[in-house]
């Protein structure tokens, strides 16, 4: 992933690696996820790498350590995600597991897209922060801040990234764009209709990346075009696309992936007005 639109940020993040000043909890702000994410692990990758002798930002991705985060099994790194919203138990489970000692060092923990915990959730993690502890460092991620309690804000290091995940940079395809914005109008009025449209109009494995790509872009722009009233529904629309994207990239057959998003976009009953252009 090329982070080259944010190197102050990541010339701010070598210092504070270099000094051995890591903060205790860090805010990560970003439009486009897949590039937040990729960003988050390149910088917890950074940390626990046992070939950065230098504490550059910087992995080698061939050490243990860094095939264990890239695995998701690294001991003492935790991700906390969720589909819908994240609870108050689930952060009481992430707790218990942070209050083993660690074997390395350092714990980092992750929560991901922060705006979806119910006020329970955040409260209780509001407490873990204002009594943060040496070898524990948060990482929070967010794409809409404006939904993020002003006293978890307070409490971490804002980093806001600007760059985007090449992945989504897709030439205009202007039979594309209506083809999408007539699905989503015909969505609007009847759903079943509008998922068999959809699934006539886009045959070919190429056609289906393209229109993820184009929803995802979609969807990153909706944030800073202040067109998002509901977070948690546009979140929950997100991490389906984002969800299609991985198979697409696993190569799982296009068509299924297609059929998985529409029907269980359906039978979430996800809205999808803000997609619309104008």
């Amino acid at each position: 992933m090329n982070f080259s639109k944010d190197t102050i940020v990541i010339k701010s993040l070598t210092n504070t690696l270099k000094t051995d000043k890591l903060s205790h909890a860090y805010l990560v702000v970003g439009e486009d996820s897949l590039y937040s994410d990729e960003f988050i692990l390149s910088f917890v990758k950074a940390i626990f790498c046992l070939e950065n002798k230098d504490k550059e930002f910087y992995s080698c991705e061939n050490c243990k350590n860094c095939n264990s985060i890239n695995h998701g099994n690294y001991v003492d790194f935790y991700k906390l995600a969720s589909e819908t919203s994240i609870k108050k138990d689930e952060i009481q489970t992430l707790k218990s597991d942070l209050s083993v000692k660690s074997f390395y060092g350092k714990k980092i923990y992750w929560i991901k897209d922060i705006e979806k915990m119910t006020e329970q959730a955040a409260n209780s993690l509001l407490k873990f922060l204002e009594e943060p502890e040496d070898d524990i460092i948060a990482i929070l991620s967010c794409k809409n801040i404006s939904a993020v309690l002003p006293t978890i804000i307070s409490r971490c290091q804002q980093i806001k990234l600007v760059g985007q995940s090449e992945n989504i940079k897709i030439e205009q395809n202007e039979d594309l764009i209506n083809t999408t914005n007539e699905y989503v109008k015909r969505y609007m009025r009847k759903p079943h209709l509008a998922n068999i449209y959809l699934l006539e109009k886009l045959k070919s494995k190429d056609e289906i990346v393209e229109f993820f790509k184009y929803l995802s872009m979609e969807v990153s722009k909706s944030y800073s075009e202040e067109k998002v009233s509901d977070v948690v529904n546009v979140s929950k629309v997100q991490e389906k696309i984002l969800r299609a994207l991985e198979d697409l990239n696993g190569n799982v057959n296009a068509t299924l992936v297609l059929e998985k998003f529409v029907f269980t976009i359906l039978l979430d009953n996800n809205k999808l007005e803000f997609l619309t252009r104008g």
